[in-house]
C-alpha cells in the first residue's frame, strides 16, 4: 500500500495487477502498483532493510531497491519513490518512467551506488561511442530520440519531440564506487525534469548527462526537437569526469540539445576532467548557468588546462553569470553552420557577466575565454593570471563564410598578479583576435601588467573607449583596422615607455597619469575603484551606451 501526502500514517487501498512469472522452477508473484487516484501524489517507500519479494512499497513494508521500485509504478500517475536513509547497492539500472519522482531523505542520509559496473547486456563498452550512450548509468530517464528502427540514431528528419517527463529527483548522493560506474543520472529526450540537492561523486565519465540525444554535425537542431525546461540546482559534483576518453575530455555535468534550462548553485571539484561540457555536438539555447563554483585541474596533456565550462553550438538567449572558477571557458560554434548567427529578433547568443577566473598556480598559458561565435557580451568580470584574456577566433579562418562579429567586452578587469608576462602566442593580451572579426567593442575595462594589452591583428571596426592601461609590458594596442580610440587612460612606470605604445595617432581625449584608484581590497572588488571624486578617471570618459553618473562616464571598470 502507498502513502498519500495527506497523511503519513493513513493508507489508501490500491488496486493491484497480479502477474505470474516463472523463475527457474518456482512460481513468483509480483505486483504492479497502479494509482487509484492520479490527482494526488502517491509514495512508494524503499529501504535498504526492505524486501523486493516481501515488501509492497508501503511505509511499513518498503521495497529494497530503487530499480525494482521503478518497475512497479505506472508512468504519469503522480508517483514518488521515497528513499529512506541508508546505502542502496543497486545491481541493475533504474529505468524511471515519465511522471515518476525520486525523493531521498537527504544527501547526507541516502547513498545510491553499485558493487560494480551497471550491466549493459549486448553493449560494446569498448566502442569509441561508449561515452555517448546511456547504458552504464545508474538512473536512466531515457525516451526515444528517433522514429526509425533505431530509437537512438537516425536522419535529422527522423528526430522526434521530447517526451514530457514532469518529474523531480533530489535528496540523495549517487556514488560511482571508485569510478567503476560510467555515470550517475542520464536524462535523454525528456522535457520538464528537475534535479536538485544531489551529490555526484567518483564516476568514470560524468556525474549527470542531460541531452536530447544524438545529433548531427553541422546541422542546426530543428524547431520542436529541443529538450525543454531542464532545471538543475544545488548539486555537488566530485571527481566525476575524465581526460582521454576517445581522444577528448568528459565533464562532470554534460549538456546537449537544451532549450530553456536553468542551472544554478552548482559546485564542482574535479581532479581529472572538465567541469560542465557539451554533450554530443552541443546545441544550447536559452540556457542559464549561474551562481556556480568550479575548480578543475590546471594541467591537461591535450589543451594545457581542463576547461571549467565548454559549450558548442550556441543559439540565442544563453547566459553565464555569477560563476567562480580557475580555468578557461570554451564557447564555440561550428564555423560552417550559419543558422545560429545573431538576428534582429535574437541579437544575443551569449551573455557572460560577473565571472571570476583566478588561476591558482599563476603559471597559465591558456586564455580565460575562447569565443568562436558572434553576438557575445562579456561584462563585469575579473580575470587574473591567465595566459591571455579573451580570444576571439574562428569564423572564416575555420572554413566558414561569415567572420565573427558583434562582440561587446566591457567593465572587466584583466590583471597579472603572480604570473610573469610571456610573449608568444596571445602575447599575454587582455583581448587577442588572431582571425578576421568585426564590430568589436572594448569599453570601460582595466588592463593591468599585461603583455600587449590589446592584440587585435586584422580585426576591423574596433571601438576602444574608456579603458585604463596600466604598465603594459609590450604595446598598449597592436594591430587592428578602423579603430575608434578615445577617452582612454594610460599609466606606465617604465621610463622606457613614456608615451602610448600604439601604431596610430592618439587624440587629446586619451590621457596619461595616475588614475588614483584605492589600491586596497580585493582586485575584483574595490582595488580598481576611484579613491575619490578627484580621481583622474572620474567624468573623463565618453558615452558608449552604458549607465553612468555625473557629467560624463568614468574611465575604467567602476563608476565613482
Amino acid at each position: 500500500m502507498i502513502k498519500t501526502l495527506r497523511s503519513l500514517l493513513s493508507y489508501t487501498a490500491l488496486a493491484t495487477i497480479v502477474l505470474v512469472a516463472v523463475v527457474t522452477t518456482h512460481l513468483v508473484t509480483t505486483q504492479k502498483i497502479v494509482a487509484a487516484e492520479s490527482t494526488r501524489s502517491l509514495y512508494v517507500y524503499v529501504s535498504p532493510t526492505g524486501s523486493d519479494t516481501g515488501g509492497d512499497g508501503s511505509l511499513g513494508k518498503p521495497l529494497r531497491t530503487l530499480a525494482y521500485a521503478a518497475k512497479q509504478v505506472q508512468p504519469n500517475q503522480n508517483y514518488t519513490i521515497y528513499l529512506n536513509p541508508g546505502v542502496y547497492r543497486e545491481t541493475e539500472a533504474t529505468v524511471l518512467p515519465p511522471g515518476v519522482n525520486i525523493e531521498g531523505a537527504g544527501e547526507s542520509s541516502v547513498t545510491i551506488t553499485s558493487n560494480g559496473a551497471i550491466p549493459a547486456p549486448g553493449v560494446n563498452t569498448g566502442s569509441s561511442d561508449w561515452s555517448l550512450w546511456h547504458h552504464g548509468s545508474i538512473i536512466q530517464l531515457v525516451s526515444p530520440s528517433y522514429s526509425g528502427s533505431n530509437p537512438r540514431y537516425g536522419s535529422p528528419s527522423e528526430m522526434i519531440e521530447a517526451t514530457d517527463g514532469n518529474q523531480t529527483l533530489g535528496g540523495f548522493t549517487i556514488d560511482g564506487n571508485g569510478k567503476t560506474i560510467k555515470a550517475g543520472i542520464w536524462v535523454e529526450n525528456r522535457n520538464n525534469v528537475t534535479t536538485h540537492n544531489v551529490t555526484f561523486k567518483n564516476f568514470q565519465h560524468s556525474g549527470a548527462v542531460f541531452t536530447r540525444g544524438n545529433m548531427w554535425w553541422y546541422v542546426p537542431l530543428p524547431e520542436g526537437k529541443w529538450m525543454k525546461n531542464t532545471t538543475i540546482h544545488d548539486c555537488t559534483f566530485i571527481n566525476s569526469a575524465a581526460d582521454g576518453v576517445s581522444g577528448a575530455s568528459t565533464g562532470n555535468l554534460r549538456l546537449g540539445g537544451l532549450d530553456g534550462a536553468d542551472i544554478y548553485n552548482i559546485t564542482i571539484r574535479e581532479n581529472k576532467g572538465y567541469g560542465i561540457k557539451f554533450m554530443h555536438v552541443g546545441h544550447i539555447r536559452n540556457v542559464k548557468i549561474h551562481d556556480c563554483d568550479i575548480q578543475v585541474p590546471e594541467v591537461d596533456s591535450q589543451w594545457s588546462e581542463d576547461a571549467s565550462i565548454e559549450l558548442w553550438n550556441l543559439s540565442y538567449g544563453n547566459e553565464i553569470y555569477n560563476v567562480n572558477c580557475n580555468t578557461w571557458l570554451s564557447m564555440v560554434n561550428h564555423s560552417i553552420m550559419n543558422e545560429y548567427q545573431p538576428t534582429a529578433t535574437h541579437p544575443s547568443n551569449l551573455k557572460i557577466r560577473n565571472l571570476r577566473i583566478k588561476d591558482i598556480d599563476g603559471q597559465s598559458v591558456k586564455e580565460s575565454i575562447e569565443v568562436a561565435l558572434s553576438g557575445v557580451e562579456i561584462s563585469n568580470s575579473y580575470f587574473q593570471d591567465k595566459g591571455f584574456g579573451i580570444a576571439i577566433w574562428g569564423g572564416k579562418a575555420w572554413g566558414g563564410t561569415i567572420e565573427n562579429h558583434d562582440i561587446n567586452i566591457h567593465n572587466n578587469i584583466f590583471a597579472n598578479v603572480a604570473r610573469k608576462v610571456q610573449f608568444g602566442f596571445g602575447n599575454s593580451a587582455a583581448v587577442f583576435i588572431p582571425d578576421p572579426a568585426s564590430n568589436i567593442k572594448i569599453h570601460n575595462n582595466v588592463f593591468d601588467r599585461l603583455g600587449n594589452s590589446l592584440q587585435i591583428n586584422s580585426a576591423d571596426r574596433i571601438s576602444i573607449k574608456n579603458n585604463v592601461f596600466l604598465n603594459s609590458q609590450g604595446d598598449d594596442v597592436q594591430g587592428g583596422k578602423n579603430i575608434a580610440f578615445t577617452n582612454n587612460l594610460r599609466r606606465n612606470t617604465n621610463p622606457a615607455k613614456p608615451t602610448w605604445q600604439i601604431q596610430f595617432a592618439v587624440n587629446a581625449t586619451n590621457i596619461q597619469g595616475d588614475p588614483r584608484f584605492t589600491g586596497t581590497g580585493d582586485r575584483w572588488n574595490s582595488y580598481y575603484k576611484p579613491a575619490s571624486s578627484r580621481s583622474l578617471v572620474v567624468d573623463r570618459g565618453t558615452d558608449v551606451g552604458l549607465p553612468y553618473s555625473g557629467s560624463a562616464p568614468d574611465i575604467g571598470r567602476w563608476e565613482w
